[in-house]
């Protein structure tokens, strides 16, 4: 396992849930309806989440519902998650100008950091990719860059990443590539920067994201049974500084890797409906839980009653999984 900075407290350290947003009927957010939820997490030791990402279906949602959501979740999330709990919002633009919109709505909100993709629709050089996030980091708060080329189009490079590391406002990145080579170019950034932390969001890469230096991961499935990924992270991140830790460090790594194919089986629950339709899987997967509403956005469809069948299946198949323990303390 590479050196890995102490990141305690930072905010991408530890596991990050992409939270859902709880919509109602009319597909307006339902903030209170998530509640049940938050409780889950919390219960499964998370404390930090990701609104208006990918899951959270940012980019269908108007800046000020982002705004409005974000307040209230941020209120409740404090109420349960106690004196850790953190909040980070993401601001998703198909250009700078509305990328910028979406933060600056923000403006007033307790956030621990703003998430910020590369700029999507359009395919965008090197230079302006530069710009579009120094431009969102001359905001102030502090910034995570989120490279997520299968919805972008634009993918993020070590290169680029290195020379914005001379932005003291981008104080993470996190990657849902599913590139391990690329992955460990981000992490080898950490060595140039030591408050620059990176995390992994490719579900089936977690154990092996952590032993290359993310500082923590950002798991949907975490929702579902975020014990299972907050014990896989305290396991994947032992310690190495004597013989008996190393030792230790080899069952931890074991017990990680077959953690991880339990995340894989989670991740299996998407197959009912495949590609970003995932969303409304996860949803009514919640919503079988009775952890959350199972509306999602149009032109989402919600889950017919084949794949209902099929998604309660697969649930009672994973329900050890959802209902695991509590991790132990570290």
């Amino acid at each position: 396992m590479p050196d890995v900075a102490d990141h305690t407290g930072h905010p991408v350290s530890g596991v990050t849930i992409p939270l859902v947003t709880a919509l109602d009927e009319r597909g307006r957010p339902d903030a209170p309806a998530v509640r049940p939820l938050l409780a889950h997490l919390a219960a499964g030791g998370v404390t930090t989440l990701m609104l208006a990402g990918t899951n959270g279906e940012g980019p269908l949602l108007p800046a000020d519902a982002v705004r409005s959501y974000a307040a209230e979740v941020a209120a409740m999330w404090g109420e349960i998650g106690g004196a850790s709990a953190r909040i980070m919002v993401t601001a998703a633009g198909t250009g700078t100008r509305e990328t910028l919109r979406r933060i600056e709505v923000l403006a007033g909100l307790d956030l621990d950091a703003v998430v910020v993709l590369a700029p999507f629709y359009f395919r965008h050089t090197e230079r302006e990719l530069l710009a579009h996030f120094r431009a969102a980091a001359a905001h102030g708060r502090p910034v995570v860059i989120y490279n997520s080329p299968g919805y972008t189009g634009n993918p993020l490079t070590v290169p680029l990443v290195r020379r914005l590391l001379d932005q003291p406002e981008i104080v993470g990145l996190k990657d849902s590539s599913g590139d391990p080579a690329l992955f460990g170019g981000f992490c080898d950034l950490t060595r140039e920067r030591a408050d620059f932390g990176v995390a992994q969001g490719a579900e089936r890469r977690l154990a092996e994201g952590l032993r290359q230096g993310a500082a923590g991961l950002v798991p949907g499935v975490g929702m579902l049974a975020p014990a299972l990924c907050t014990d896989l992270f305290r396991l994947a991140r032992a310690g190495d500084h004597t013989e008996a830790d190393r030792l230790q460090r080899d069952v931890d790594h074991a017990e990680a890797d077959r953690l991880q194919h339990d995340v894989g089986r989670l991740a299996d629950l998407f197959s009912v409906r495949p590609g970003a339709s995932g969303i409304v899987v996860m949803k009514t997967a919640l919503h079988l839980l009775g952890l959350c509403p199972p509306h999602a956005g149009e032109p989402f469809l919600p889950c017919t009653e084949t794949e209902l069948t099929a998604l309660r299946t697969a649930l009672a198949g994973v329900d050890d999984l959802v209902h695991r323990p509590v991790p132990q303390s570290s």
